[in-house]
């Protein structure tokens, strides 16, 4: 076990944030990871940043390799018009490792709820305690960093 590893998985369409245009400005996913990296840094954890297009592989690293991390930050996809999406699938994996009582953040770059947003929808997973931040750009990973470290440090 990784005793103070957060793992943050990144779905598809993150690996080229520039294929999206303006949806994400300059935004690199390589920003997300060092911003990502220097967070978990300053609040004494380590990082674990990784990025799939491949469904197969990201239930695997869900439900395999999550009893190694402390923490879970997952962006389960930045193209939501890619069909191969799978949000059941998504919200399976995740519900199957809630009983490990570990903290998961779901995050999005961009406002998953403003008007005219791609068919994108939050994981919805009633079995597990699933924070959720979006519509803050790099910030919405440091938001989900933050809270991951806060909850392990117990209830308020």
């Amino acid at each position: 076990m990784k005793d103070n590893t957060i793992l943050v998985l990144n779905g598809p369409g993150l690996a080229d944030l520039s294929a999206a245009g303006t949806v994400f400005g300059d935004l690199s996913l390589e920003q997300i990871r060092e911003a990502c990296s220097s967070r978990c840094d300053q609040l004494g954890l380590a990082l674990e940043f990784r990025q799939t297009d491949d469904d197969e592989e990201m239930m695997r690293w869900i439900a395999e390799d999550i009893v190694e991390f402390i923490g879970l930050i997952i962006n389960p996809a930045g193209n939501m018009k890619s069909k191969s999406v799978d949000f059941e699938s998504y919200a399976a994996a995740i519900e199957s490792v809630a009983h490990l009582k570990k903290p998961l953040v779901e995050v999005h770059v961009t406002n998953i709820f403003r008007e005219g947003a791609e068919s994108v929808r939050p994981l919805q997973v009633p079995a597990s305690d699933t924070g959720f931040v979006c519509g803050l750009g790099i910030r919405s990973y440091l938001l989900a960093i933050n809270a991951i470290a806060r909850k392990l440090q117990g209830p308020l």
